[in-house]
């Protein structure tokens, strides 16, 4: 949030300064530590709680912000630094402030719409940035403002995509600005926009005006942020002048009439004289962002980014929402059994971050004390046995202790960490965990907090930090808390069945004679070895009581698997395991799989595994996913690796089986619907829906490849006649679902 020159003068330097003696006991806000960060632009995308912020300069006396940065969280409590996708080198013609900003995702890409100042027309100028992932890289997407004229006002955008598709830009100090933007989201339609600034719409018409001597009720200052709740749109902005509070006002249609709502969050000692908020809903939770200036050394050329969740009142207007230190309660567990970058952290002391091309994001500026903080963490799933971490120390080095719920909390293990010869050679370095046998949660029955706390010569720099993990006794996993459906899921490996992962219902007294679990049997896309893609789609089918038993290496991280490709026989091998296991009185799983109802499967690569196996006996039903047999005619598309049987194979096929595929922009889509056009001896159908090769598993729970697979093993595999109507008849429900198109062969109507 940026102040007019009108403002700033009438504001006594004295007063913006401001300094804080900060404690951390319980706090949470302001949720960035490690620099000043100011004008929070919230955006939920894929499961994940991004914030786009501004950065003022250390030391500053004025609004010094040279870039941007990103913040993610998925538990609203332990936040990544992504550094600076985004600064003022990356615009040709800007050459100052960078000021507020706000981004939104379309058709998978993602605009960042900024403002700075221009060399070209001397003023304030529009810009807008693009990018394939929510975190970077960006590049201005059309190599010059978007919008300028040469005036100061045109700062502080903000972006709404409406129910219509239409997205609208707003913006502007002490004029409110707007434009329809394209659907390109980097060119516009129609003129230049201007809000009516009256004293209806915003509390107080803008100074210029004002009646001498009259006393108004607020007035609209700058920050706009555009939203819509309950069919009424919601205009929130900085407001009242010097120091601002926020507040809003409501209207039926973007341009208006707009009619002053009244404040959200008023005048508080947040030792910043100016704010700026963002609001979002997020996992059934709705928050407001804002900035304060309460981080040592902070105040109003120092701000620091923070959050509070509220509720909206039953009409959909905004309540009171007041800053507290101690921000939001977590919303999710947070797993150590994995990589975890070390600049993710609920709280830090004395530690900054910095970047470079061949590791990204890691912490530097160590010294002995500091520490980093992460909140609720979960040690339930497993028994820790190591600590790791990757360091590099110019000299001297140090060590790094983790305690449990306090700086001098229970000892879990000490690192010790040497001069590795230069403050970027990075060496991975080991310790044993001391007690794995202390309590893995706290008196509320919730996760612990952990501290890495670093030690080392008083003074100096120490070293600096790119990730940590804790290795795991045995590998296993929650995944998006175990999914949405009635027996939470676990990810897991196996020792009895070696190169697979696993994923059931964590609690299995639930399962027996009367009630077993089915099995679906899954290879995955470019015949990976790892499950790394489809571990969301998988969890969250296991949690409506499957056993599924996926190729390859458990994924302990959504990164891509490095390895040999996966084979057919691994498939074979999952249906071997399920029966012997069910066979087995020593075995967990005793008397508890339906090994008469096996449902064979996969994606792309893994699609053709599971035709390469279609004749096996065992199989009650396939589903094959963004795949199909090669053509004679484009063969040569396959890559190595890849089973490559002829459509002759199609004849050995004796279940019932479903294509799910990604519509026409799919690679596989030829190839699958020839198949199903070949396919006349057994039940087929083809299901498409536009979302190309990829499918939609990557997506929270999978998305809606998810809801087609569910209903089909439901039906195929538990009998299940509701989940029959998505199949069956004309108008069935997946012709009725948006997006969804499918095809049936004449035998698919024999299927019960």
């Amino acid at each position: 949030m940026n102040l007019s020159k009108h403002f700033a003068r009438v504001f006594s330097l004295s007063f913006i300064i401001c300094h804080l003696s900060f404690s951390p006991a319980g706090a949470q806000n302001p949720f960035v530590q490690t620099w000043f960060t100011s004008d929070p632009a919230p955006m939920v995308h894929d499961g994940t709680m991004y914030v786009y912020t501004g950065h003022d300069e250390d030391g500053a006396d004025f609004f010094w912000m040279q870039e941007w940065r990103v913040y993610s969280t998925k538990d609203m409590v332990n936040w990544q630094d992504h550094g600076s996708p985004l600064a003022l080198e990356s615009f040709s013609w800007a050459d100052d402030r960078a000021w507020a900003s706000q981004t939104v995702e379309r058709d998978g890409k993602f605009y960042w719409y900024i403002c700075a100042h221009s060399k070209l027309s001397g003023g304030m100028a529009i810009g807008v940035a693009v990018s394939d992932t929510p975190v970077g890289p960006f590049r201005d997407a059309i190599g010059k403002p978007l919008f300028e004229n040469g005036s100061w006002d045109h700062i502080d955008p903000t972006v709404f995509i409406d129910d219509d598709g239409q997205a609208w830009l707003m913006w502007g100090n002490p004029q409110c600005y707007y434009l329809k933007l394209n659907r390109d989201m980097i060119s516009y339609s129609g003129e230049l926009g201007r809000l009516d600034m009256t004293e209806e719409a915003f509390g107080g018409p803008m100074m210029n005006k004002r009646e001498k001597g009259k006393k108004y009720k607020d007035s609209y200052v700058e920050g706009p942020w555009l939203t819509k709740r309950n069919g009424t749109y919601q205009l929130l902005y900085a407001a009242g002048g010097v120091p601002e509070h926020i507040s809003y006002s409501t209207a039926p249609h973007p341009t208006g009439p707009w009619k002053y709502a009244g404040e959200i969050m008023p005048l508080s000692d947040t030792k910043s004289f100016t704010n700026h908020c963002g609001v979002a809903d997020y996992k059934g939770h709705s928050y407001f962002f804002y900035h304060t200036g309460k981080l040592p050394r902070g105040g109003g050329f120092g701000r620091s980014v923070a959050v509070e969740e509220f509720k909206y009142n039953t009409d959909g207007s905004f309540p009171t929402i007041l800053p507290t230190d101690e921000g939001v309660k977590p919303i999710e567990t947070f797993n150590p059994y994995r990589k975890v970058e070390a600049e993710t952290m609920a709280f830090s002391r004395g530690l900054k971050t910095e970047q470079n091309d061949e590791v990204g994001v890691y912490v530097s500026d160590i010294h002995n004390g500091d520490y980093i903080k992460l909140q609720n963490v979960d040690f339930s799933q497993n028994e820790p046995t190591q600590f790791v971490a990757r360091v590099a120390s110019g000299l001297r080095g140090g060590q790094i202790e983790l305690h449990l719920d306090s700086l001098k909390g229970e000892l879990l293990a000490r690192l010790e960490v040497p001069g590795t010869g230069g403050w970027e050679k990075w060496q991975e370095l080991t310790a044993t965990i001391q007690n794995s046998n202390f309590k893995t949660q706290n008196e509320a029955g919730k996760g612990r907090d952990l501290y890495l706390v670093f030690t080392g010569r008083k003074g100096p720099k120490l070293f600096n930090f790119d990730w940590w993990s804790i290795t795991p006794k045995h590998k296993r996993l929650v995944v998006e808390d175990g999914g949405m459906g009635a027996y939470k899921a676990i990810m897991k490996e196996e020792e009895s069945l070696p190169a697979h992962t696993i994923f059931v219902p964590q609690d299995l007294s639930a399962f027996g004679k009367k009630n077993p679990l089915p099995v679906l049997v899954w290879g995955n896309g470019a015949c990976t070895n790892s499950p790394w893609e489809h571990f969301k789609f998988l969890n969250e089918i296991a949690s409506h009581g499957y056993l599924v038993l996926a190729t390859g290496y458990i994924p302990m991280e959504e990164k891509p698997y490095q390895g040999p490709m996966s084979t057919t026989e691994q498939q074979i091998e999952s249906i071997d395991w399920a029966i012997a296991q069910n066979a087995d009185k020593n075995s967990p799983y005793y008397g508890k799989i339906d090994v008469k109802n096996i449902c064979v499967s996969g994606m792309s690569c893994g699609g053709l595994q599971s035709l390469y196996n279609c004749a096996d006996p065992r199989i009650k039903t396939m589903m094959i996913c963004n795949s199909g047999l090669f053509k004679q005619s484009n063969r040569g598309q396959a890559h190595g690796g890849m089973p490559m049987p002829d459509k002759s194979k199609l004849k050995e096929i004796h279940s019932s089986i479903i294509y799910i595929l990604g519509g026409k922009e799919d690679i596989a889509y030829e190839n699958g619907m020839d198949d199903f056009r070949q396919i006349q001896h057994v039940p087929c159908c083809a299901a498409n829906y536009p979302v190309g090769h990829g499918g939609t598993y990557r997506q929270p729970h999978g998305g809606e490849f998810t809801v087609v697979a569910l209903n089909w093993l439901n039906w195929q595999l538990k009998g299940d006649k509701q989940s029959a109507k998505m199949f069956k008849g004309k108008n069935c429900g997946l012709s009725k679902r948006e997006g969804w198109t499918i095809e049936k062969n004449a035998k698919f109507d024999s299927l019960k």
